[in-house]
């Protein structure tokens, strides 16, 4: 199923449709990479809907029936971003926004046996990487240990081990997959 996730209000019935569901991954994320004197209106409410938004309303849609079962695990991907000044204000903004909401979600859905947690990758090899300000590229690579984009297959590993393997006290967590070039 292909879905505009800038259509927040189609979002419930759209998981209605799904039917039942036992993982979700919000893994959808657009970066504009333009500082913030060149932002527009526009690109500002489409990185909000998408980064920010979508997720919650997922979130939302697709609780409730995790709710009804008992179980369910919920995975959203953050960013570095979210922890450090960022070139595209709004990008950061939005993946800080995932790593409070990660935790108030899973606040709020731990009792009813759903685990929500998130992965925060440092730099990986994928369009959105390319798309980002070179100058925050090269900063960003110099402190990464191997001096090498992650793979998206890596990033996959973690998000996989979150959704089936993670124990169930690991709720709320923020996974750093950054191979050195962000430490906490």
């Amino acid at each position: 199923m292909v879905y505009d996730l800038t259509n927040i209000a189609g979002i419930a019935a759209m998981a209605e449709k799904l039917g039942a569901i036992d993982i979700l991954v919000n893994n959808a994320g657009v970066q504009t990479a333009v500082s913030i004197d060149k932002y527009t209106e526009e690109a500002r409410r489409r990185i909000l809907a998408v980064n920010l938004e979508a997720p919650v309303e997922l979130i939302r849609a697709v609780s409730k029936q995790m709710v009804a079962r008992g179980s369910g695990r919920i995975v959203n991907l953050a960013s570095i971003a979210a922890y450090t000044a960022h070139t595209d204000l709004w990008y950061g903004v939005t993946k800080a926004g995932v790593v409070s909401f990660t935790r108030s979600f899973a606040a709020q859905l731990g009792p009813h046996g759903i685990q929500v947690n998130a992965v925060a990758p440092g730099p990986i090899d994928t369009p959105l990487l390319d798309k980002a300000q070179p100058e925050r590229v090269d900063e960003l690579m110099k402190k990464v240990y191997t001096r090498r984009k992650g793979r998206p297959d890596e990033i996959a590993e973690a998000i996989r081990w979150l959704a089936l393997d993670a124990p169930p006290i690991l709720n709320g967590a923020i996974l750093d997959v950054t191979d050195g070039s962000f430490l906490r």
